[in-house]
């Protein structure tokens, strides 16, 4: 500093000016007629960055995010400081409510965590953009915006603690120690030292990560900052006030009772003015709000701001001393030569023996117990869990400094100034003094699942304590009252990082947690993201998963494909998946499908005939297995399966309904296969095709027989309508007895297979009888528009009779071949009628 001092009417007037980078004082001091004096500061304070980079009481590098908003109110500055940013991650929809946490959540785990290539940087991502969506959330919730039932503000800020918490953890993990410059100990600065220390004990630099997330996550906090006024009305004492005058001019304290230093005020019992006890007070509530934040550049200019620079110096000897080199002809502006203090150790005697002071205020005691390592000076202005174990972990940090430096005797400890004894030794002494404390507000913190979870994470033992959460869990699910919704998205990101980070997770409890919250996300509809969570499962699981909500998903056919693709898209086994879904499905409909009817009726109605809503969606079933190139197979095993159950109960229009559903190129499922069983799958669904086929033709002439024209009809009308029934007649026919005399379902037997060989040769016998009856049927009553039909429905038993198919076995398994005779005789009586020989 720069101070000019000049002599004037028995004052002095000083100066202090620094660069522009910084702040910048002028203050002109003279003398007051009433025997104090008068004090006139400007003060100018230049724009800070939302991210300081700022040193902790150990000297630590630590990036601290912070925003400061001034308001000045007469000669007091207040000012709001925010430890941690909470900027607006839009591209993930933190600050849209139309966007919930589930679907952000997801987009920053398809964003960072699908890709494997670059797992340190992603993960590091992912969770950054998750910790700025919770603090988002939490501040909406703390105005009221945000959304019903999303969690209250408590959730949300530990929850976005907890992936500050893992990322700088996992950061510190992937950061590779510097290399040694081989130089000896006795050569290297203290600064060298400690560097040396972070970089070969993983527990100190454990420790020291941890200390800085306390500091981070630690609440803003409003800091006032008043200048005393050091009128004669500012002490109250039996003596004068301070005076600030020239040494020649004052005289001894025996003759005027004023004081020139601070410390009359704990050396002699002197008291400030009210206002003055207030503005002192505000004062070291603020540097202690600093020094708990590690913000100690902020503290030492919170104490010049306030007109104390000697407390400034006071509390900034915990650098650690260095030599910085200096480039020779460069004006780099950059410091150089010795750096810190050489006698840090004394320094920290001194703010213990500070601290130890009962006279003095609780928030200085605290100050510099906290500054010397100390514990029991500090605890009394601690406020949650997260003070208490600042408190402690900045103990056993500054503890091993110490054992560093005095192990290679640095720091000049001295035993007139002795440090603070420290029962913490290491990180799980920290939380066994906050879990023995008798503080109220810490009693219920066992009750806590972010604090034990944080606690686990910062303990390495966050894989016990997932088992017993699981458990926990599980019993309160039993009981009727599931986790909720937020901690179950939370656990579930939680056993993510984990295991992608190669953490101890145990498999069974971590699977737990991930399919609760896939789960969750079925029953509340959001198929677009229960996908993502899905696919972190086991196969098994997966299959489980995913087919559960396929169940109930009746969208359209469109929607459905959509749907698969998505399952596709986040590599889920969709051919295992779709083959479940359709089987639990079929299951369900196992009832629908082998219901009885009235099977002789059932035989007459139209295939084309409508279908009830509940066989439409017997139908669909195997929709979801068309989607699937690899599943032709089992779609085509899965439609001949219903279709013997359909037509063995005569139902022919769901059945028929079901065929048209099928892909067109199904039977191409077993090109190039030549296994009996697939074969024999793909000549039954030809077989059904062709029944289908012959079925329709059928019906087609019976149609057009029931809307022949009346007699009085035009003529043109009735040679139209007996060319369309002679060639309807003339088709299905046709296609009849081509039917009849293949191995229509004989063919498709397979010999280890009795049920389903039972089920064919019953539905052949069912329906090859009742072709021969339908074509019976198409000659007889087509005689009128060719007489050659009546013939044919006759000869027609030559057919039934012949040896080569064994119609007749059918027909007198079907007991319909009395009936056949039946319908003959009527043949042979027409012909009889008709003047013609029944057996020409």
């Amino acid at each position: 500093m720069d101070w000019t001092n000049s002599k004037s009417g028995g004052g002095f007037s000083f100066s202090n000016s620094k660069p522009s980078s910084g702040l910048s004082f002028q203050t002109t001091t003279t003398t007051n007629p009433s025997g104090g004096f008068s004090l006139q500061t400007t003060t100018t304070t230049t724009t800070t960055s939302a991210t300081k980079s700022t040193k902790n009481a150990n000297d630590m590098d630590v990036d601290v995010p912070s925003a400061y908003l001034s308001l000045k109110t007469g000669n007091a500055t207040t000012t709001t400081t925010t430890t941690r940013s909470t900027g607006a991650y839009t591209s993930y929809g933190s600050l849209d409510n139309n966007v919930s946490e589930y679907q952000a959540s997801a987009r920053v785990v398809e964003k960072h965590l699908q890709d494997k290539t670059d797992l340190a940087t992603n993960l590091t991502q992912a969770l950054e953009a998750l910790e700025e969506l919770c603090a988002v959330r939490a501040k909406q919730q703390g105005r009221g915006q945000g959304m019903e039932g999303a969690g209250d503000y408590n959730e949300w800020h530990s929850e976005s603690c907890t992936y500050l918490l893992l990322n700088m953890l996992f950061r510190d993990q992937e950061d590779k120690p510097t290399l040694d410059d081989g130089r000896s100990a006795d050569v290297v600065s203290d600064k060298d030292l400690i560097d040396r220390l972070k970089n070969s004990d993983p527990q100190f630099k454990h420790h020291l990560t941890v200390k800085a997330w306390l500091q981070e996550i630690a609440p803003s906090f409003n800091q006032t900052i008043m200048k005393k006024n050091y009128g004669a009305a500012s002490i109250i004492s039996a003596k004068p006030a301070f005076s600030f005058q020239p040494s020649s001019q004052l005289a001894s304290p025996s003759q005027k009772g004023g004081y020139q230093d601070p410390d009359a005020l704990t050396r002699d019992g002197t008291k400030l003015s009210e206002q003055n006890q207030s503005a002192e007070r505000e004062l070291l509530k603020t540097v202690w709000e600093h020094v708990r934040r590690g913000h100690m550049q902020d503290a030492k200019e919170a104490c010049v701001k306030a007109g104390e620079h000697w407390r400034a110096e006071s509390i900034g000897g915990g650098e650690f001393y260095t030599e910085l080199p200096e480039f020779s002809g460069l004006d780099t502006g950059r410091p150089h030569g010795p750096q810190g203090n050489k006698s840090r150790s004394l320094w920290k005697g001194t703010c213990y023996a500070l601290a130890s002071d009962t006279s003095a205020d609780q928030y200085e005691r605290a100050i510099y117990g906290a500054l010397s390592g100390d514990v029991n000076t500090v605890l009394p202005i601690c406020g949650g869990w997260e003070d208490h174990a600042w408190v402690q972990y900045n103990a056993l940090v500054e503890n091993m400094i110490e054992a560093q430096l005095s192990k290679y005797r640095r720091g000049d400890p001295c035993s007139e100034l002795p440090l603070p004894k420290v029962q913490v030794d290491e990180a799980r002494d920290v939380f066994a003094a906050i879990d023995s404390s008798d503080r109220p507000e810490l009693g219920l913190l066992s009750e806590d699942m972010f604090f034990r979870i944080q606690k686990s994470i910062i303990l390495g033992q966050s894989g016990q304590l997932l088992a017993q959460l699981a458990k926990e869990a599980r019993l309160s699910y039993n009981m009727g009252r599931p986790l909720h919704a937020h901690k179950q998205r939370f656990l579930a990101h939680l056993v993510l990082f984990l295991r992608l980070k190669g953490q101890n997770v145990p498999k069974e409890d971590g699977d737990y947690f991930v399919k609760s919250y896939t789960d969750y996300l079925i029953s509340e509809k959001m198929y677009g993201i229960a996908p993502l969570y899905a696919s972190y499962l086991p196969r098994d699981l997966q299959v489980e998963t995913c087919s559960a909500f396929l169940k109930t998903y009746n969208g359209k056919s469109a929607d459905r494909e959509k749907q698969v693709a998505i399952l596709r898209k986040y590599g889920v086994d969709v051919h295992r998946v779709l083959v479940a879904t359709v089987d639990q499905l079929l299951e369900n409909s196992k009832k629908e499908i082998e219901r009885a009817t009235d099977f002789v009726s059932s035989l007459q109605t139209s295939i084309q005939e409508s279908t009830s809503k509940q066989e439409r969606e017997v139908v669909r079933i195997l929709e979801w297995l068309s989607f699937d190139p690899s599943g032709r197979v089992e779609c085509l095993k899965r439609s001949n399966s219903i279709m013997r159950k359909y037509l063995a109960r005569g139902r022919l229009s769901p059945a028929f309904a079901l065929f048209n559903t099928l892909p067109e190129d199904i039977e191409k499922a077993v090109d190039g296969v030549t296994t009996p069983e697939q074969i024999a799958l793909s000549t039954e669904h030809m077989y059904y095709q062709d029944f289908f086929g012959v079925r329709v033709l059928y019906e087609d002439w019976l149609e057009v027989m029931q809307s022949k024209p009346t007699a009085d009809a035009p003529g043109s009308e009735i040679m139209k309508w007996e060319a369309d029934a002679k060639t309807k007649a003339n088709d299905a026919a046709e296609e009849i007895e081509k039917l009849l005399k293949s191995k229509w379902l004989s063919s498709s037997l397979l010999p280890n297979d009795e049920a389903r060989n039972k089920e064919l040769l019953h539905i052949r016998q069912v329906y090859i009888s009742e072709l021969v009856m339908n074509l019976h049927k198409v000659y007889f009553e087509s005689r009128f528009v060719d007489p050659a039909y009546l013939g044919k429905s006759l000869t027609m038993v030559n057919l039934v009779a012949g040896t080569s198919w064994s119609l007749h076995k059918e027909l007198q398994e079907s007991k319909r071949l009395q009936e056949l005779l039946d319908q003959v005789r009527l043949s042979s009586l027409e012909l009889l009628r008709a003047g013609k020989s029944p057996l020409a």
